[in-house]
């Protein structure tokens, strides 16, 4: 019996041992949560206290700006007293305004451009020069569909006066462009207007361009676009020289007494056209019609028409008055050859009349150019350009230039819309009453840099009368150039360029060199900074 006891004893010992062993492990698994717990506790808590002081600090810069009347007392104390502060705050519904401009600067050294005419004059026909062009411009944009553009330009040599430093050309300050542009009309995507004073570049430049290497050009007027994914289409109307004051509407355009007709303005009216639909060609159809009534129209800033031109244009400038039209066709586009064959023809008549004379408005134009660029890494290229502009002769005017960019965009090149000369670097060949040819290469010999070489050759259509006789031949140039483009808004450029004249070659300010044949040289240095 007492050993049954013991049995019992013993069992009842193992059985609360081990119940014992097991409250305790779960005990201690109790223990470890409560631990874990009490960490993510004690996270929670420092982070709501950083949340609480980040807060406060929030808080108390809030009431700062709210109650620091004192300081913002001072400020506005201190902008009433500068004048100029006025200026530096602008309340506008326009957003953005965007400021964009040119600073140029080109000096040159040339050597007897009047082919030694003047020589026994004892003329020192060489010198230096530095002509400048800055432009400013302000665009404001209302919304996506109204943008304004005000731009402002002083342009002129460098040479002050002695009496006034101040004086000179570059102290005028002229309105270049200040124009509205309006999009979406009638709620078509397609239709735009841009009236007011503007630029005009279209194709490539041979009738519309913008002359930037220069004054620049800019038309009066009110330019019409309907712009697809196939073709764009342009309407173009301006005013190049009005006859009569204006004084108030009620006048205008009546004469006033003696003056004639109140509606001897001078206008231009275009009907410009472009395909883009077909793969690798561009396609321009144009049609321009001159109503000039003044011999030779002026541009706005007195850009004359055919200003372009040493020929047979200046015979008629303030002679009898044009009334013609431009028909034109130009193809353009690239090819898949090499790293690209890029070509351009176009093709110009023009017919007319000019009133009081029995001679015709009448001549054609053809340009064309030819490139290849071999590689892509240094874009080597060689290129031809051709041109021939018809002459006057007893019946007909030959080709009068409009508006041509002497100075024509770089099919290869990239930066700065740097510009080419397109009839060489001294502008002395015409482009009216002339064949010319030229060829050219241009390269990249490392990145941010351009070199060029051009030759050029030209005649006259038809005979001009000389100091020597009777003569067609004009002569030749050879154009040396390169441009480092420093960084994206700048640009320096340099070149040396020579002609070799013959009998025919223009004189600045009309006439020929006849048989003065001195070579005439000019040497440039420029810096340009787009913005």
């Amino acid at each position: 019996m007492r050993q049954w006891k013991v049995v019992a004893l013993v069992l009842t010992f193992g059985l609360f041992a081990s119940s014992f062993a097991s409250a305790q492990s779960e005990n201690d698994q109790v223990r470890r949560e409560l631990d874990q717990v009490k960490q993510q506790l004690r996270k929670v808590l420092d982070q709501n206290a950083q949340i609480l002081r980040e807060n406060a600090e929030l808080r108390g810069r809030v009431d700062e700006v709210q109650t620091n009347d004192t300081l913002e007392q001072r400020i506005n104390a201190l902008a009433d007293n500068l004048d100029y502060a006025a200026g530096t705050t602008v309340n506008s519904v326009a957003n953005p305004i965007t400021i964009s401009g040119e600073f140029r600067a080109r000096s040159g050294y040339t050597v007897d451009r009047d082919f030694g005419a003047f020589n026994g004059n004892a003329e020192d026909d060489e010198g230096s020069y530095t002509d400048a062009r800055f432009n400013v411009a302000f665009e404001f944009d209302f919304d996506k569909d109204v943008t304004t553009h005000f731009e402002l330009m002083a342009n002129a040599l460098y040479g002050n006066g002695n009496a006034d430093p101040n004086a000179g050309d570059l102290d005028e300050i002229n309105l270049y462009q200040g124009w509205i542009l309006v999009r979406n009309i009638f709620g078509r995507k397609e239709l735009s207007a841009k009236t007011g004073r503007q630029e005009i570049v279209l194709g490539n430049e041979y009738q519309f361009g913008n002359n930037d290497f220069f004054s620049g050009e800019t038309f009066d007027g009110s330019h019409w676009m309907w712009e697809s994914d196939n073709f764009t289409l342009h309407f173009i109307f301006a005013k190049l020289n009005v006859q009569n004051p204006f004084v108030n509407p009620a006048d205008h355009p009546f004469p006033n007494a003696g003056s004639g007709d109140g509606f001897d303005d001078d206008e231009l009216y275009s009907l410009y056209f472009t395909l883009t639909s077909i793969k690798n060609l561009t396609v321009d159809l144009y049609w321009i019609y001159f109503n000039g009534h003044n011999g030779g129209s002026f541009g706005t800033l007195a850009n004359a028409l055919g200003s372009s031109s040493t020929g047979d244009a200046l015979k008629f400038a303030g002679g009898p008055d044009f009334y013609y039209h431009t028909f034109g066709i130009r193809f353009d586009g690239v090819f898949d050859v090499a790293a690209g064959l890029d070509y351009n023809v176009e093709f110009a008549y023009q017919t007319g009349n000019l009133s009081g004379s029995s001679v015709d408005v009448e001549g054609f134009s053809v340009e064309a150019e030819l490139g290849i660029t071999f590689n892509s890494n240094n874009n080597f290229r060689l290129y031809a350009r051709f041109l021939f502009a018809e002459g006057a002769d007893s019946n007909n005017t030959g080709y009068i230039p409009l508006f041509p960019e002497r100075h024509a965009q770089a099919t290869n090149l990239g930066g700065n819309d740097d510009r080419r000369a397109r009839y060489g670097v001294l502008d002395i060949i015409p482009m009216d009453n002339v064949l010319t040819v030229q060829v050219g290469l241009t390269f990249d010999p490392a990145a941010d840099w351009t070199l060029g070489l051009t030759g050029l050759w030209a005649q006259h259509d038809e005979d001009v009368v000389t100091p020597s006789g009777s003569s067609d031949d004009i002569g030749f140039e050879i154009d040396l150039f390169g441009e480092y483009r420093y960084s994206n808004q700048t640009t320096f450029s340099a070149g040396i360029a020579a002609f070799f004249p013959d009998d025919a070659a223009p004189l600045k300010g009309g006439g020929f060199a006849g048989n003065d044949d001195d070579v005439t040289v000019l040497f440039y240095l420029q810096t340009r900074v787009v913005f």
